[in-house]
């Protein structure tokens, strides 16, 4: 894989080759891994957004629209598709009976953990030949990425 040139009208430098390198191959490697996605079952975008359910927690239709970055009837129509499946299930809250919250149900967590073991277990064979020194510095990259990205409601 060759990671491509800056864009024109980025300023060089070390933190745009660097923005552009992890640009570059975590697309190639996440595409990598979507392969496996297959094997759920489900659609992109039904993946999306059980995950979001499993690993930031229950939310309503509005809140998951702005996560997903879609509008409330494709949300409200992904969550309809979800639930005749039993991967998720809509309840009123407690605190405002006119809220309704999602909810990924026992099945939809189990499914998306087999999910994302397949990921992980296709991420891991493409660093199979990295070194021990390799991955520890990768590893260390991982945690200040994490640890300076500010979150935005995603797994």
């Amino acid at each position: 894989m060759a990671i491509p040139p800056l864009p024109k009208g980025v300023r060089p430098g070390l933190r745009s080759r660097v923005a552009n390198d992890l640009h570059s191959v975590a697309i190639h490697l996440l595409r990598r891994a979507r392969l496996v996605d297959r094997e759920s079952g489900l659609t992109p975008e039904r993946l999306s957004l059980l995950s979001v359910l499993c690993y930031v927690g229950p939310r309503t239709i509005g809140e998951l629209a702005d996560i997903e970055l879609v509008s409330s009837p494709a949300i409200s129509r992904t969550v309809g598709a979800l639930e005749r499946d039993g991967l998720v299930r809509r309840e009123r809250r407690t605190s405002d009976r006119r809220v309704v919250g999602v909810h990924a149900t026992e099945a939809g967590r189990s499914l998306i953990e087999e999910a994302r073991r397949r990921r992980i277990e296709t991420i891991a064979t493409h660093l199979e030949s990295l070194t021990t020194s390799e991955l520890r510095s990768l590893d260390h990259a991982a945690t200040l990425l994490d640890q300076h990205l500010d979150g935005d409601g995603s797994p």
